[in-house]
């Protein structure tokens, strides 16, 4: 079983509503629990930690993983403007340890509302894996000469677009000269993204 799973057996063994857990874990409303147990969230590591303790399971067994590892959050991308990409920790969150093979993986948290169409909102956490290449499509995050981004990336014609998912905001479109000039890298693709609720 996987987390949705297991938490709600958890939770009906132990004849606990989806409200008295919200109200336990300091949530306003029981929709929060709901999400967790329709895979459409995921609690925090700290919350994860918390429940396990709460069910007196380990977080493998909460996870239904065999194991799980703790990914750095290493700072902030831009989903809007490009803003100055100043990597500073924030944190550690749980993923399972086969979502973690077979590369580098770090979070970045989201600021900005560029990426709101693809389900990214300001405050969510980017799984990111660490690549520089990306096939046409992908989400990505992206240097721009020291500011990052975070869009669709498309390449065609010795030009690179980098594509917003939000109709504010035009294509960012770069020629091979512009490329080279601005240093632009692709830091990595996005795998998933965690919802934050405020």
């Amino acid at each position: 079983m996987n987390f949705k799973e297991n938490l709600r057996k958890l939770r009906k063994d132990n004849n606990v509503s989806q409200q008295l857990l919200a109200d336990t874990f300091g949530y306003k409303s029981f929709t929060t629990i709901q999400k967790w147990e329709d895979g459409t969230a995921m609690p925090p590591s700290r919350v994860l930690t918390r429940l396990a303790e709460y069910f007196n399971v380990s977080i493998e067994h909460l996870l239904g993983t065999q194991s799980s590892v703790l990914i750095p959050i290493l700072g902030n991308v831009r989903g809007g403007p490009l803003r100055f990409a100043q990597q500073e920790y924030l944190g550690q969150e749980l993923v399972s340890a086969q979502e973690a093979s077979g590369g580098e993986y770090f979070y970045l948290e989201v600021i900005g509302d560029s990426m709101m169409g693809a389900r990214i909102y300001p405050g969510d956490l980017v799984y990111v894996k660490r690549q520089a290449v990306v096939e046409n499509g992908d989400i990505a995050v992206v240097l721009v000469g020291e500011e990052a981004t975070l869009k669709r990336v498309y390449a065609s014609n010795e030009q690179l677009i980098l594509q917003a998912e939000n109709p504010a905001y035009p294509p960012m479109i770069f020629d091979q000269q512009a490329m080279d000039e601005k240093n632009i890298q692709i830091i990595g693709k996005v795998i998933h993204n965690k919802i934050k609720f405020k």
